[in-house]
């Protein structure tokens, strides 16, 4: 395995556990608002998402490398904190926030990966197709809060 196979695998694999933990913050929300369009949302989201990790994982394997099978410790640690949030605060805008606050940290970790420069060629192009469900997932999340707001 080359040092940039090796490379490509970490960044990777960052890559599928923030996304792991995406897939996870959906599900669980579809399970708690009580707004069936939002559940539904949330579900179709989570599938979306399934399907990055899926791609993601594909090329670590093609690379040679075994990919993560779970997400961050920081985002059961978010998780956590979001539960002990909603406990507090009733109502669907809290699991709308934390869906929100993971979109944001997702695009952040996507758009990190995608301005290391020691990436080779196909693992970039494999992360800007998995970046296009990002961006969406973002605005929708983002325009979701805002709706609930104004």
């Amino acid at each position: 395995m080359t040092s940039t196979n090796i490379h490509d695998i970490a960044v990777l694999n960052g890559l599928v556990q923030t996304t792991i933990d995406s897939v996870d913050v959906y599900a669980e929300a579809a399970r708690k608002v009580n707004d069936a369009y939002l559940s539904g949302s949330f579900s179709r989201w989570s599938e979306d998402r399934s399907q990055v990790v899926g791609a993601l994982k594909a090329h670590v394997s093609t690379l040679g490398g075994d990919a993560e099978l779970g997400g961050t410790t920081l985002g059961s640690a978010h998780r956590l904190f979001a539960k002990l949030h909603e406990a507090l605060v009733s109502g669907d805008t809290p699991i709308v926030d934390e869906v929100e606050c993971g979109e944001d940290r997702i695009k952040h970790r996507f758009e990190e990966a995608l301005r290391d420069t020691a990436l080779s060629v196909p693992t970039r192009r494999v992360i800007e197709r998995a970046y296009v469900s990002v961006l969406a997932g973002h605005e929708q999340a983002s325009a979701l809060k805002r709706s609930r707001r104004g």
